[in-house]
């Protein structure tokens, strides 16, 4: 019977969660349509015809509540930008797909649901007692909430780390791609084909500039676009230095050496920095496994023949 009762419970929590997606996404949908009734209105109403009247209730609702509509534009705008920033950080981690966005809900508002009744569910298989059942349920919902965004922010986090440290090596081969008579295009198709190994996602995001500007998109924009998808510093930097470079006339291998160089720099700069850090991380491993053995291992016989003798066996 309690089995029973808490598959019963499981399947309930996930029609539940599944309804509220489905929700979530029929106001989406509302949404996008009222936007487009709006426009539509808009349009006609600019070009003569007349515009449609408000209601009666809909006036008499202005003015008795008119915090409500403000109050809702707020929602839809904070929403709006939650999920532009969702996009965004999905982006940076390499999850570029169409349906990734609507994934990444399913999953926030699934996992929860799973890890809470599969901690019920486990628990009473086990036997637990119902407040450890009840611990460990809350525990599994907590998880199941930060997971999804502890996974994206570490891969977002990795894919940093080999962009940064792989992108001096690829401006070096730019310089002599540029130096020896190729042209932007080609020499992001070079390193988009040279890094496909040694670093796959640096030589995703060339790609991905590459294929921009050949469909018909300004080099200016998908340049840009590059530095937005990726948020590492170092090619921010490098986009603005194209860019001013293409927009002044200067020379293109003569600024790619110099900043070539000075990514270098501080790359080796980092590593010397990391270098420096591992001395003080070494401490609390040291302090907390280590020297306790060593005591154990050099003062745990003397202690023992200290207590012998203070304190002999017979009493």
């Amino acid at each position: 019977m309690i089995i029973f009762v808490t598959v019963l419970v499981f399947f309930a929590t996930g029609l539940f969660a599944l309804a509220v997606f489905i929700g979530l996404e029929r106001r989406k949908e509302s949404l996008v349509h009222r936007f487009r009734e709006v426009a539509a209105s808009t349009i006609s109403s600019g070009n003569g015809a007349a515009a449609p009247r408000v209601g009666i209730v809909e006036r008499v609702r202005r003015r008795l509540f008119p915090a409500q509509g403000a109050a809702e534009g707020l929602a839809e705008r904070i929403s709006a930008a939650e999920a532009k920033g969702t996009r965004v950080l999905l982006s940076r981690a390499g999850y570029r797909s169409p349906g990734a966005y609507r994934i990444y809900l399913a999953i926030c508002a699934g996992l929860p649901v799973l890890l809470f009744s599969g901690a019920i569910v486990g628990g009473r298989q086990a036997g637990f007692a119902n407040r450890s059942i009840l611990v460990l349920a809350w525990v599994g919902l907590a998880a199941g909430v930060i997971l999804p965004r502890i996974h994206l922010r570490s891969r977002i986090r990795r894919r940093r780390e080999e962009i940064q440290d792989s992108l001096p090596d690829a401006l070096d081969l730019l310089v002599v791609c540029v130096e020896a008579g190729l042209g932007l295009n080609s020499a992001f198709i070079r390193i988009s084909d040279e890094f496909r190994l040694s670093s796959p996602f640096l030589s995703e995001e060339f790609d991905i500039v590459n294929r921009e500007m050949v469909a018909g998109k300004p080099r200016i924009d998908a340049l840009r676009a590059l530095a937005t998808r990726t948020g590492v510093e170092d090619v921010k930097a490098l986009v603005a230095m194209l860019i001013q470079t293409e927009r002044l006339g200067t020379s293109l291998s003569q600024s790619l050496r110099v900043h070539s160089d000075s990514l270098r720099t501080k790359r080796r700069q980092r590593a010397e920095e990391a270098a420096a850090k591992t001395t003080i991380k070494l401490v609390f491993p040291l302090v907390f496994f280590l020297f306790p053995a060593l005591f154990i291992v050099i003062l745990g016989p003397g202690a023992i023949q200290i207590f012998r003798i203070l304190i002999p066996v017979g009493r």
